[in-house]
């Protein structure tokens, strides 16, 4: 029969707190994270996804000269019109496209106030340009005379947002590492404004054998999803697994102290034996099949089993006399 008063034992005790008290709302807290990140993801997201489908501003609206751009103005549509400088473009240096290794090619697009805003043109790949990926690939056409470009306004690049290395004062005069104003700005002839336009389109339009056109960006929030529901399950799962190991340990227990019943009250049968002609006591051990003769001081007298059935004829004879029978 089962038996649960091994649930009050100490150990128990700390395993109920353990999964009552701290693993439960643990797994409970976490679920309720991953949804906090979901939510705050997505909401940033919707914020892009919005600014991204609105109309473009003029850029001077937005980034007029000495301004800063902000963080929070990434992704506002901006439109400019100026001539692109190709004698001072750039190639930035470990840019990747669908996992594919390549470079960025950034041309200012100088203005009618004699200013020039960075133009992200796109991006051309590694295998495509060179054998020996150090050597700077030649520049895409661009075109020529004025041009209008739409596109996404980029705060400066640094390494903290991007995880990469700013090495462009050890790089040739054409090679960023950054897309950075500071960085620019000692190699070409006139002010640049601040920050960059990440293309959209342009008029006229690219030409044939321009830069790939970045792709915006794109977003899949089934991680945290999927993180959630997972932490959710765990504080679901949680109580029956704590009830099933009760169960077991329960179980484990009676089926011991049954045992312990069997082996009290078990007839041990394993050796049978008898009194030979000499008077020795002789048995098999069932075990092997042989036969044995044991001590005689660890045996029963077998003279005194001979004098308890002479005692018990004398006494039956006693009986048959008085009642008149003739004695055996």
């Amino acid at each position: 029969m089962r038996s649960f008063r091994f649930v009050l034992t100490p150990k128990w005790l700390a395993f109920h707190a353990l999964t009552w008290f701290v693993l439960i709302p643990a797994f409970i807290w976490l679920g309720f994270w991953q949804r906090g990140l979901w939510k705050a993801r997505d909401h940033a997201q919707g914020i892009v996804l919005s600014a991204l489908a609105a109309r473009p501003v003029a850029l001077d609206g937005v980034d007029p000269a000495g301004h800063d751009v902000a963080q929070s103005q990434q992704w506002t549509m901006v439109s400019a019109t100026g001539h692109y400088d190709t004698a001072h473009q750039f190639m930035v240096r470990n840019r990747s496209q669908n996992e594919n290794p390549g470079w960025y090619v950034v041309t200012p697009l100088v203005l009618p106030d004699g200013s020039a805003v960075l133009v992200n043109q796109g991006w051309i790949q590694e295998s495509q340009t060179s054998d020996n990926p150090l050597t700077t690939p030649p520049f895409p056409p661009v075109p020529t005379g004025t041009v209008t470009v739409t596109g996404a306004l980029q705060p400066d690049e640094t390494t903290a947002t991007t995880r990469i290395r700013d090495d462009t004062s050890s790089l040739p005069t054409d090679e960023v590492a950054l897309i950075a104003r500071p960085d620019m700005a000692g190699r070409v002839p006139y002010r640049l404004r601040d920050g960059s336009i990440q293309l959209t389109g342009s008029s006229p339009a690219p030409l044939p054998g321009a830069a790939q056109a970045i792709p915006g960006p794109s977003y899949d929030n089934t991680m945290y999803i999927a993180y959630m529901i997972q932490w959710w399950v765990f504080a679901l799962v949680m109580p029956f697994t704590w009830f099933k190991l009760i169960l077991r340990e329960a179980d484990e227990l009676a089926a011991a102290e049954l045992d312990e019943d069997d082996e009290d009250y078990e007839y041990d049968e394993e050796y049978e034996g008898e009194y030979d002609e000499d008077g020795e006591y002789d048995y098999e051990d069932e075990a092997s099949g042989d036969a044995v003769e044991t001590d005689e001081d660890d045996l029963p007298d077998p003279d005194a089993d001979v004098a308890v059935g002479a005692g018990a004829a004398a006494g039956a004879g006693a009986v048959a006399a008085a009642a008149g029978e003739p004695s055996a």
